[in-house]
C-alpha cells in the first residue's frame, strides 16, 4: 500500500517531498544542544530514551535535506 501511495500523482503533478521538508525545516537550538551533547558525552546521551534519539535523527535528516536544497543550516536556517 505504501508503495502505491509513493507512486501516486496529484492533479498538479508529483510531490517533491524532499523540497517540502527543506522548506519546512527550522533551526531548533534545543536539538542543536542535544547533538552537541551526543558528540561530547555519548554515555549521557545513551541514557536518554529512544524518543529523544528518534527526534534528533528526524531533525538531523531534515537538516541534511535543507542543506541540499541550499538552505543555510548554520545560522537560523533561512
Amino acid at each position: 500500500m505504501n508503495d502505491r501511495l509513493n507512486r501516486a500523482t496529484f492533479l498538479d503533478g508529483r510531490r517533491d517531498k524532499n523540497r517540502l521538508r527543506a522548506e519546512a525545516w527550522e533551526r531548533d537550538e534545543s536539538m542543536e544542544r542535544l547533538a552537541a551533547l551526543r558528540d561530547s558525552d555519548p554515555a549521557m546521551y545513551d541514557r536518554m530514551g529512544p524518543a529523544v534519539h528518534m527526534s534528533l535523527g528526524f531533525y538531523e535528516n531534515d537538516k541534511k535535506v535543507a542543506a541540499k536544497f541550499g538552505r543555510d543550516v548554520n545560522k537560523g536556517g533561512k
